[in-house]
């Protein structure tokens, strides 16, 4: 049959996602007919079936290739491709629902669409695989250059078919244990820690709640403060941070509601006298992860925390010391995504 021409229609303004189209445009020329052609485009919305069937017919195309991603992470890819029968020019649409791992690299997924692509048109005219020209033997491999859109891509070596992973983990239960010191020198005068839910909104970005408790001691009262607090917030994550044996980072910023019991000894009475108190306030801190393991992560962190009430604590009438307001806080815990 003749060499046909395929022209493949990206709908996003995603970089990514362009950059995939075109890897998709590559490896699916590596298994149709030697000397076929793709045309890369890029459109802001979806254009409807007789838009696309015009398309086709103004350029001649044997088949269109529509890529959209329903979420702002391209990890779904949702494919239709459009045909034009070889043999009576009937029409008809395939669809296809394509989903990959954050753990992805963007390459492979674009290789990985190509192969599904190619195998629908196979199966659409009726015709087998070509099996890719031997490389020279002198010759160095060369590197691609860029493809433009709306430009011929170029045939290049057949990769490795890659098939579509699992969806990612959008679930991840992290555990901490924290210290935190009004004062640098005072690091050691509180412990605790906090487990926290996080769910994933897109490749770098998840919401976080959390639970925690801090006991602190307060110097210069014979005091012990025990803090409990809830958290919510948002963390934003490097994509290698979810890379096993890899180094990676991050941030987090949450609102912060506390409450505070503050219990003192009372002289020589071997008794305690306990005051409590609420408080607002919130927290930044920036992450260091290590990847364990595909699912698990080891996190480091550092930040500060501020509440919006200072309490004064008071022996025998007399303001002995003040709880302070801002707080430097370091971490270290474990995530794991589920």
């Amino acid at each position: 049959m003749t060499a046909p021409l395929v022209l493949l229609l990206a709908v996003t303004t995603n970089p990514g996602a362009i950059t995939m189209a075109r890897d998709a445009a590559t490896a699916c020329l590596e298994s149709i007919p030697a000397g076929a052609k793709s045309l890369v485009r890029v459109a802001p919305v979806v254009p409807s079936d007789a838009e696309v069937a015009a398309d086709a017919s103004k350029m001649g195309a044997a088949a269109v290739v529509v890529l959209s991603w329903p979420d702002a992470s391209p990890l779904t890819t949702e494919v239709r491709v459009f045909v034009v029968s070889p043999d009576n020019g009937v029409t008809h649409w395939i669809a296809r629902t394509i989903v990959f791992s954050a753990r992805d690299l963007p390459a492979e997924r674009g290789r990985a669409l190509g192969l599904v692509i190619a195998a629908v048109l196979d199966e659409s005219w009726g015709i087998a695989p070509v099996a890719p020209a031997p490389a020279p033997l002198k010759e160095p491999p060369k590197t691609p250059r860029p493809v433009e859109p709306g430009e011929p891509v170029s045939v290049a070596s057949r990769p490795t078919p890659t098939e579509p992973s699992e969806a990612p983990p959008r679930w991840a239960l992290e555990a901490d244990v924290t210290t935190a010191a009004g004062h640098l020198g005072d690091a050691d005068d509180s412990i605790g820690g906090m487990v926290a839910l996080r769910h994933a909104l897109s490749t770098h970005w998840a919401w976080r709640t959390g639970l925690g408790f801090r006991v602190a001691d307060v110097d210069g009262a014979d005091a012990t403060a025990r803090t409990v607090l809830l958290a919510a917030g948002v963390v934003w994550m490097s994509s290698r941070m979810e890379r096993p044996h890899a180094f990676g980072f991050g941030g987090r910023a949450d609102l912060l509601g506390m409450h505070a019991a503050v219990q003192r000894g009372e002289g020589d009475q071997n008794s305690t006298h306990t005051e409590g108190y609420w408080s607002l306030g919130g927290d930044l801190l920036a992450q260091v992860g290590y990847g364990l393991s595909a699912g698990t992560a080891l996190l480091a962190g550092a930040g500060v925390e501020e509440s919006l009430t200072a309490a004064d604590v008071y022996v025998a009438g007399q303001r002995v010391t003040t709880i302070p307001r801002a707080q430097f806080l370091l971490e270290l815990g474990v995530l794991s995504r589920f």
